[in-house]
């Protein structure tokens, strides 16, 4: 064989492995972009984190409440709906009777007026009696339902000693005013005024025309007390003879408050660990009489906090006040009285 024709051999074997390799590399593209489509119109499946499920579920939440609230929105709208039917209705039948009353009226009323005297006098007569009639009916209607309906339980509260009594012994002051109750130290602001009248006595027993005076003592727990005295001279006798003496008495005595709100709420009273509660940790239950001064504005906050008292064993006292009137005393005033 020439040379010429082994180099058209080799060319010819070249060209088929072109052709070769060129056909691979189409079906290779054309694999490549039909796998490619597939996955394109595959559907994505992506499993959801926690803050989708959450955000899903309060979604699905409000989305039935939305549903709930519509429904209760219709069924509303149906109720009016029926509600003003109904009172139309009412309406049109109360007009209706109203017109057939007034028109039997007028029909008495006419034949009445065709009557004489002695026939009017029966009729009137008849007709009081009908309508004695139908109101006795419903009388006994109205007692016929009330037999039948069953009877509600009544509460009594009953509370000890049912009878009233003159308190003799130590005794403890509250005033209940705006529905606050305070503790009134009405025995210390007693003692003070007693030793300042003591410690004025020489002062005032030279001046012989003092018959009496006013002075004021404290604050003590928020209260001062005004109080007069008033000179007082008798003749005793003593070893050496019959000598005059003098004294000063008091006579009236007022409690002031410094303050308009003064004390704790009765609800707040009532609680462990109150100023009220520390009170009565230091009296006598069954021997120290509680004295509450009660304003008019305070008688609700008044029966819980007797029910209470009560409950620890003390004996209560009620002194009712009128606005613009304070808590006060004299010899000549009444004592407090026990329920």
């Amino acid at each position: 064989m020439s040379r010429s024709d082994t180099h058209e051999a080799g060319a010819v074997g070249h060209d088929s492995f072109l052709d070769v390799v060129t056909n691979m590399v189409g079906i290779l593209i054309v694999l490549v972009m039909v796998v490619g489509m597939r996955i394109k119109n595959a559907p994505v499946k992506l499993t959801p984190d926690q803050e989708t499920l959450e955000a899903r579920a309060a979604l699905q939440r409000n989305q039935a409440t939305e549903r709930s609230l519509q429904q209760e929105v219709m069924d509303t709208t149906r109720q009016i709906q029926t509600v003003a039917d109904q009172a139309m209705r009412r309406g049109a039948e109360r007009d209706l009777l109203a017109t057939m009353a007034a028109a039997a009226e007028h029909k008495i009323r006419s034949q009445r007026d065709e009557l004489n005297a002695g026939d009017k006098e029966e009729f009137d007569t008849a007709r009081e009696l009908a309508d004695a009639r139908r109101k006795l009916q419903r009388i006994e209607q109205a007692q016929q339902a009330a037999r039948q309906r069953p009877a509600e339980p009544e509460i009594v509260r009953s509370y000890p000693t049912p009878l009233a009594k003159t308190v003799v012994g130590d005794e403890a002051h509250f005033q209940l005013r705006g529905g606050l109750v305070a503790h009134v130290p009405v025995e210390n602001l007693i003692l003070a005024a007693r030793s300042d009248v003591q410690a004025k006595a020489d002062k005032l027993f030279g001046q012989q025309r003092l018959p009496e005076f006013t002075a004021t003592v404290g604050p003590d727990g928020g209260f001062r007390l005004k109080y007069t005295a008033v000179r007082e001279d008798k003749t005793e006798r003593t070893p050496n003879g019959l000598a005059r003496v003098a004294y000063l008495r008091i006579v009236q005595w007022t409690v002031i408050p410094v303050s308009g709100e003064l004390g704790e709420p009765v609800e707040a009273a009532l609680s462990s660990g109150s100023q009220f509660r520390q009170v009565l940790s230091g009296l006598r239950p069954g021997e120290t009489t509680v004295t509450v001064w009660a304003y008019a504005d305070s008688f609700e906050a008044l029966r819980r906090l007797r029910a209470e008292l009560y409950r620890l064993g003390f004996p209560i006292a009620t002194r009712p006040l009128p606005e613009g009137l304070t808590i006060g005393g004299s010899p000549r005033g009444s004592k407090s009285e026990t329920e």
